[in-house]
């Protein structure tokens, strides 16, 4: 199948869509993808790309992209894993920041258009913009992903900091470097390290991490590590999986995974050696990638979603985020949405202090969450 040029929708002409393997994808189709992407600052993220669609499906045979097209002209497309319930999750499940289909320019069918489309009862979400507005009827949290724009310029970013801001910022860096150096030798960044060794000390001090918070997460295993593996060494213009390291002498003292777009820094998978948290490693390593970021031709560093201080700290700006779920009306996706929705809103109103969040989880975990199961039969 060849791309066509995008076209304005027909209201008169229902969407029609190509459900094909994301390796199926021909150049004329991962071009068009390309030029919405382009197009549009809303898919500026690198997980709006094929490429991340691409990795994800070298590891899931679910994954899936509708082709969407009105009067024969491609209009979008729209990544998805496929379940054995006949919903639709987000492509990359829970490791993915970013939802939903990516669309030309004045294209933005309905919520039943899309499903209809995609050949799919409902749709989950807990990363979609709010700008998807046709989309997000269904939305039952809202929250933030911060980010750093230095789209006009360093100066102009600490303008909106304020020079108290930054001036704080230099000496707290300037103190913990000096007492690394002290302590281990010369601190040392690299904003790509493509190292075997310095991934494999940056899981551990990850899961390290995630052990401390009493998570049973954990970074490089199962599918989710084999994508992490295949985006870690893709290298292209308008993508590129991105290995930011600190050393002190000999000693990786913060790490970080990360994505880019020819324009986006997506900070995804920090991580810093715990023993060392009073040197501060993986603020100074935010620091480092700040003033790196002209150099590779970025201009914004998005942290992904959360109020997490260190998040609020650098950023200037968020873009809004939500979950929810879009479904067919009167389906059993919807009936059963709409029934745990109604359940856990009763429940929330109850007086569970720290365990409100727990009946939405719950839901989340069995029914309308995105992550994905571990083996796909």
């Amino acid at each position: 199948m060849t791309a066509r040029r995008a076209c304005q929708p027909d209201p008169g002409n229902p969407m029609r869509r190509h459900l094909l393997d994301p390796s199926d994808l021909d150049a004329d189709l991962l071009a068009l993808w390309k030029q919405f992407c382009d197009g549009n600052s809303l898919y500026h993220s690198p997980f709006y790309r094929p490429q991340f669609t691409q990795a994800v499906a070298l590891a899931r045979p679910d994954a899936r992209v509708a082709v969407l097209e009105e009067r024969g002209d491609v209009v979008g497309f729209f990544p998805f894993h496929l379940t054995r319930s006949g919903t639709g999750k987000p492509i990359g499940g829970h490791i993915n920041d970013y939802h939903g289909p990516i669309l030309a320019p004045g294209v933005e069918p309905s919520a039943h258009a899309l499903l209809q489309a995609a050949g799919i009862s409902a749709y989950d979400y807990n990363h979609l913009p709010a700008a998807f507005t046709a989309l997000t009827a269904g939305a039952h949290t809202f929250s933030i992903s911060p980010q750093m724009d230095l789209s006009d310029g360093f100066e102009a970013y600490l303008a909106r900091k304020g020079s108290q801001w930054w001036g704080k910022v230099k000496r707290e860096v300037r103190r913990r470097k000096r007492k690394a150096e002290d302590a281990f030798g010369p601190v040392r960044f690299v904003f790509h390290d493509p190292s075997d060794r310095a991934y494999s000390v940056h899981v551990a001090m990850k899961n390290t991490q995630y052990e401390r918070m009493g998570l049973r997460a954990t970074m490089g295993d199962g599918w989710a590590g084999k994508v992490l593996e295949t985006l870690r060494h893709m290298q292209e213009p308008d993508f590129a999986g991105i290995m930011s390291t600190l050393y002190a002498g000999d000693r990786l003292i913060a790490g970080h995974v990360g994505l880019r777009s020819a324009t986006v820094l997506h900070w995804w998978f920090p991580s810093y050696d715990l023993s060392l948290s009073k040197l501060g490693p993986g603020i100074s390593l935010i620091h480092e990638c700040m003033l790196s970021m002209r150099e590779h031709g970025l201009a914004i560093v998005d942290f992904g979603k959360g109020d997490e201080d260190f998040k609020m700290y650098f950023a200037d700006r968020h873009e809004k985020l939500c979950e929810g779920s879009i479904s067919h009306a009167g389906s059993m996706a919807a009936t059963l949405r709409q029934g745990t929705d109604a359940l856990v809103g009763f429940a929330e109103r109850l007086p569970l202090g720290r365990f409100k969040t727990y009946p939405r989880r719950a839901v989340a975990r069995l029914i309308s969450g995105v992550n994905l199961p571990e083996e796909v039969g």
